[in-house]
């Protein structure tokens, strides 16, 4: 009977509200939007052939969000997040600059319109595991999300 009456491990404790964790959890998650709303204005503008230097632009702020994503991934944890969504944040940021720099390559001719909604559904999920981390980490520090 060792297991009865045992204490499970005691979690640290999570950083309050207006701490530095905190702080730099809302800035990450606020630079996944903003990215987010540009990254999509950008690829509209890509998709409609308005201006044809904007792919490498859209791809530099595509890896920003990514890299505040796994921030945000990071910072939710620290937070006292379960580790679950972190986790499936950080391998989607790798998958979405996978697709993203492979995209091109994928069902070209009349197919590649898939691919095209496919990116922007990705890019999409980005955006809101970026917001499900922000409130995850809020309510893993004891905040109201």
């Amino acid at each position: 009977m060792a297991g009865r009456g045992a204490r499970p491990p005691r979690r640290p404790a999570a950083p309050p509200e207006g701490s530095p964790t905190m702080n730099a959890l809302t800035a990450a998650g606020w630079t996944v939007r903003v990215t987010g709303i540009v990254m999509i204005a950008l690829g509209l503008l890509i998709w409609a052939d308005v201006v044809g230097a904007l792919p490498p632009i859209h791809m530099l702020i595509g890896i920003v969000l990514v890299v505040a994503l796994a921030a945000a991934a990071a910072l939710a944890l620290r937070a006292g997040a379960k580790p679950v969504l972190p986790a499936i944040a950080v391998a989607w940021g790798l998958l979405t600059i996978a697709f993203g720099l492979t995209q091109a390559q994928l069902l070209t001719g009349d197919l590649h319109l898939v691919v095209e909604v496919a990116h922007l559904l990705v890019g999409l999920v980005a955006i809101g595991l970026g917001e499900a981390l922000a409130a995850a980490g809020r309510r893993g520090a004891g905040i109201p999300a």
